[in-house]
């Protein structure tokens, strides 16, 4: 949603800076039901040791209120960059460009009903002009699996392994190249149509080096490649023999192209963990490749629950409602799983009601398979617990 009084502006005075903090809290912590570390719950405000340095872009509607942000950090301007940008390894970037040609953006929220337009892209293109003018090469931010599109439509790639971020959850972390114009045309980003990129000498070598980069951890994005080709990497992947997949029982091979091709492809590492217990996260994953064990942590002790193979899904109770996540689910071998957002649901719901029918249909006999495995395993630990034991994990299943 956008209008044309829309504007895009900083936050300058300590007054407008608080307005921003009180929108962060709204949207992330009231809205969303995250627990954020940072979080001020007297004030009501959400802001971190980053806010020190950084440029707070605000996006205003034509009335005048806040409905959207942006946090852009230069990396040169933060009291130590390693330090703060931990467990992301900063040391191979600094080797392709100086402190002072790197920055970090994070704190991306809109209100709820200006998400899905072009609020975004209003966003980022004033941040992106302003890097450029400060002689910026590369932006880092990071993403949980849901946002991985999003950023890949504006022309950041992925560069490294997913990461564990303090108070957060998986991230994958994520680089932009402001001068690469090659794939800023390849991934059509909004970006580059800005006219202050026609005023910048091209950085060849920074979208060769990426590229290089980003070979070791190539993901799949229903935007940037052909559509048959999609469906020849990820429907292939997810229909070999004695493979099937669940979710898509009984749709027609179109329902399931149409359906499955509005999702990303996220490659994981063997010991990432792609869930974390009491995440407020909506998303739901297919495991296409590899394995997964699912655990929770009870009274010091972690007591495995299941292990996923390709074609099982995980994520579907916080998918089909608003729930914290039940277990931890970590990578137990290389993996490629393939995510589907609550924006894919509401989507589909409006354009295939028929195939999201059995789609849901098909999620609900999962939940009721778990919850008959989950039975049979307190049968089984009853057996040969002792009574106070047992109500121990029965608590816990």
């Amino acid at each position: 949603m956008t209008d044309q009084h829309t504007s895009v502006s900083l936050a300058i005075s300590e007054a407008e800076r608080q307005e921003v903090f009180r929108f962060r809290y709204a949207v992330y912590v009231e809205e969303m039901g995250k627990s954020p570390p940072d979080a001020n719950h007297d004030r009501r405000e959400l802001m971190d040791r980053f806010d020190a340095s950084a440029s707070l872009y605000v996006l205003r509607d034509g009335e005048g209120a806040l409905v959207g942000t942006l946090r852009f950090n230069r990396l040169e301007a933060m009291a130590s960059a390693r330090e703060a940008l931990r467990p992301i390894a900063l040391d191979f970037l600094l080797e392709q460009a100086p402190l002072a040609a790197l920055s970090y953006t994070s704190r991306l929220m809109l209100r709820a009903d200006w998400r899905g337009g072009g609020s975004l892209g209003l966003l980022f293109n004033r941040c992106f002009a302003d890097a450029l003018e400060q002689g910026i090469r590369f932006d880092l931010c990071h993403a949980h699996p849901g946002l991985i599109e999003l950023y890949e439509q504006l022309g950041y790639r992925r560069f490294c392994a997913g990461i564990a971020w303090p108070g957060v959850g998986y991230q994958v972390p994520m680089l932009l190249a402001l001068r690469d114009r090659d794939h800023l045309r390849r991934s059509r980003s909004p970006l580059m149509r800005h006219p202050a990129l026609a005023q910048c000498v091209d950085a060849e070598a920074d979208g060769i080096w990426l590229d290089q980069q980003s070979q070791s951890y190539w993901g799949l994005n229903h935007r940037l490649v052909d559509p048959d080709q999609f469906w020849e990497l990820a429907g292939d992947a997810l229909r070999q023999p004695g493979q099937g997949l669940p979710l898509l029982q009984e749709l027609s091979d179109e329902q399931s192209r149409r359906l499955l091709k509005t999702g990303t492809v996220l490659q994981c590492a063997a010991g990432d963990r792609i869930v974390s217990e009491g995440e407020s996260r909506q998303d739901l994953f297919v495991v296409m490749e590899g394995f997964a064990e699912v655990s929770r942590q009870h009274q010091g002790q972690r007591f495995g629950l299941a292990v996923l193979k390709p074609g099982d899904v995980f994520g579907e109770m916080g998918f089909l409602g608003r729930r914290q996540r039940s277990a931890d689910v970590v990578a137990a071998t290389d993996m490629r799983v393939l995510v589907l957002t609550q924006a894919f649901l509401n989507k589909a719901l409006r354009t295939q009601p028929d195939a999201m029918a059995l789609v849901l249909r098909n999620l609900a006999l999962v939940l009721s398979e778990r919850l008959s495995s989950t039975t049979e395993r307190l049968l089984q630990l009853s057996w040969d617990a002792p009574d106070d034991d047992y109500s121990q994990r029965r608590r816990l299943l």
